[in-house]
């Protein structure tokens, strides 16, 4: 009998091995990335049952990686791993295709209960996350929406990247991303790249150690 296959893509060395362990206790085979270019790589060679999903990786949003698989692949289970406890991302998980949403500090139990439920074909909210769908649903979240591509230049500029970094990591002028952070400026009323970290760390584009 085959044994299902599982890829973990988290950037934290010990978590990731600490996953692997976890999977293997149930019976998967498991590969394990710590960098979106590497989850892609993986992605693009081997088919993978489930794929648990960290959001914020040091080259890439997990979003992007989330919408990715769900394009390109129909079988693959997606379980986001998050820090953070916002209703806007487990929302935005949800409508991306995720099938799960565990938070970093939900018990293992849930995590292992999130694991067998969407192996299964169903779908999985830790308590936490169950809460804060709850609360959305009661007061949604006044928050300011972003596209994606700014979302994008958000996290990059948060990541301590310069305009012309950024212009050669989204294949764009110098003169657009300049246009997108002053619309994204006016839009959340910051005014200078703390504003932006900050907005960043609290939308989970990145951590606050970043």
């Amino acid at each position: 009998m085959l044994r299902k296959r599982a890829l973990i893509i988290e950037d934290q060395t010990t978590l990731r091995e600490l996953l692997e362990e976890l999977f293997a206790s149930v019976q998967y085979e498991t590969e394990s990335a710590g960098t979106g270019a590497e989850a892609r790589n993986l992605l693009n060679k081997s088919r993978f049952d489930l794929v648990l999903l960290d959001l914020v990786l040091p080259d890439a949003h997990g979003f992007e990686l989330l919408s990715e698989i769900k394009a390109t692949s129909r079988t693959s289970r997606v379980i986001v791993l998050t820090a953070h406890s916002r209703p806007a991302i487990v929302k935005e998980a949800t409508s991306r295709g995720a099938h799960g949403v565990v938070t970093k500090g939900a018990p293992l139990r849930e995590l292992r209960e999130a694991i067998d439920r969407v192996s299964a074909g169903g779908v999985f909210y830790c308590s936490q996350t169950s809460k804060l769908l709850h609360e959305a649903a009661v007061t949604p979240e006044c928050d300011q929406q972003l596209t994606t591509r700014q979302r994008e230049v958000v996290r990059l500029v948060a990541s301590g990247l310069s305009t012309k970094e950024i212009a050669t990591t989204l294949l764009l002028s110098e003169k657009t991303v300049t246009n997108h952070r002053t619309r994204i400026m006016e839009r959340l009323g910051v005014h200078d790249v703390a504003g932006l970290t900050r907005y960043a760390i609290s939308q989970g584009l990145v951590d606050a150690e970043s």
